[in-house]
């Protein structure tokens, strides 16, 4: 499967549900409102002195902390979209606990052509009116038009002024989000991709599980006798299968160095478990539809997928995921992971300025808690949160695995030269058969992706 738009295949597909990830940490948001400053950098007094003036002149009671206020939200959780039902409880949660305040929510459903939500935004920020929050895209092109527009804050110095709710991020979503240094938005809910295994069969045959490349191999001796496909995947469209090989491989010191000789570690691999017998004999032609029913029928041991398919393998108590391990001589492992965020929350200085009430709203979305009551219906968290109450056992793992994983990136078919992808990519069948060698195969595509840039 080609991620072309992973910015919608993650609020879409990935309304699978349960991605559940993350670790959650500390007090809920509410409780951490009081030491967000605007970005102007003003002191918590200063602010709070101002917030009560503002607060009476809206018609509340300072002493009693009450406040009437409309807060404009859109976001693109509406019409069939899986975080919609999740969305509107935690709206309506949030103004039942502070009842001057009301969520006027904007939100519109975003799908195919007819993309409501992103005609929506671009209509209000045309019209120099967007509304105080905003859950946008957050590609270069996106931040760019609303870097340009002047509207929306700048988050560093909210963050710092933060610090506890700052914490609550972790560090490669909120690096991976930034536009030219600068923190426009902060992101929510992403996708991942991992090595999907199932335990049932690595139990029943006395192995280990595959943490390991040797596990790997060892297990693949085993399986390769007993009519049981270690690895279901598509040397046809390996796409999510390479890029995992080669984070493995690559970690996070070369997984940026484009087709870096390190990355020949990951064709190797594949080819080496291609020739061992350890894939689909019909790999060269299967489908994709075909590779997840191999696994999900307990017919192969492994697949390497992304958070899109846990819908559907979620009711097995078997299914885990895991990070691809470091492959020999690589520098990957558990401590890295394929995941990314191409949307986040945008703040209007308008909003920031009227009041902190737009803030505090914003804090108790980004919490840990509410956090996980998203990631119960998909997704992978850019907040720190515990996994949902009554989770599967798959989706406890990808929370496991992303608390593992400090260095998280997006797939790499974002990244580089589309040419030179499919060249890698096509590449990898003639080293499996031994026509081509993987140094080869990544000259091609270094040399095209250098041209192409």
């Amino acid at each position: 499967m080609k991620k072309a738009g992973k910015a919608v295949v993650l609020m879409t597909a990935l309304a699978v549900t349960g991605a559940l990830l993350g670790g959650c940490a500390g007090g809920t948001a509410d409780s951490r409102t009081e030491a967000g400053q605007t970005e102007a950098g003003k002191t918590e007094a200063g602010k709070g002195a101002e917030d009560s003036a503002k607060t009476e002149a809206a018609g509340g009671d300072a002493s009693e902390g009450t406040v009437k206020e409309d807060i404009r939200v859109v976001t693109y959780f509406a019409g069939s979209d899986a975080y919609a039902p999740v969305w509107k409880e935690v709206c309506a949660d949030y103004m039942k606990d502070h009842p001057g305040i009301t969520i006027v929510d904007e939100s519109q459903p975003t799908s195919g052509s007819n993309d409501l939500f992103k005609t929506k935004v671009q209509a209000d920020l045309a019209a120099g009116n967007p509304a105080d929050l905003v859950l946008y895209y957050t590609g270069e092109a996106y931040t760019k038009t609303f870097e340009d527009s002047g509207l929306f804050v700048d988050f560093g110095d909210i963050l710092k002024a933060d610090p506890e709710w700052a914490g609550n991020f972790k560090e490669s979503p909120l690096e991976n989000v930034q536009y030219q240094g600068k923190q426009y938005a902060l992101p929510f809910i992403g996708y991942y991709e991992g090595l999907f295994y199932n335990k049932a069969l690595f139990e029943q045959y006395g192995l280990e599980e595959p943490t390991t490349w040797e596990n790997i191999m060892k297990a693949n001796e085993v399986f390769s006798q007993n009519d049981i496909v270690t690895l279901s995947m598509s040397l046809g469209m390996p796409y999510i299968t390479t890029e995992n090989f080669i984070m493995g491989a690559s970690g996070k010191e070369n997984h940026r160095n484009y087709f870096d000789d390190s990355w020949g570690i990951a064709i190797d691999c594949i080819a080496e478990l291609y020739q061992k017998g350890g894939l689909p004999k019909d790999t060269f032609t299967i489908s994709e539809d075909d590779v997840r029913l191999l696994f999900s029928e307990g017919k192969a041991a492994m697949m390497i997928n992304g958070s899109w398919c846990t819908e559907s393998l979620q009711g097995n108590p078997d299914m885990r995921i895991i990070s691809m391990p470091t492959l020999p001589g690589g520098t990957g492992g558990e401590n890295c992971a394929i995941a990314g965020f191409s949307s986040g929350w945008h703040m209007t200085k308008a909003a920031n300025e009227r009041s902190g009430e737009t803030l505090k709203f914003l804090k108790y979305m980004t919490s840990p808690e509410t956090m996980a009551r998203f990631i119960a219906y998909g997704g992978s968290p850019a907040i720190v949160c515990d996994a949902p109450e009554n989770s599967s056992e798959l989706l406890k793992s990808a929370v496991t695995m992303l608390e593992k994983a400090q260095y998280q990136d997006a797939a790499l078919d974002s990244q580089v030269n589309h040419e030179a992808y499919e060249t890698l990519n096509n590449g990898i069948q003639y080293v499996c058969e031994g026509q081509m060698t993987s140094a080869e195969v990544l000259k091609q595509a270094k040399q095209l992706n250098e041209s192409g840039q």
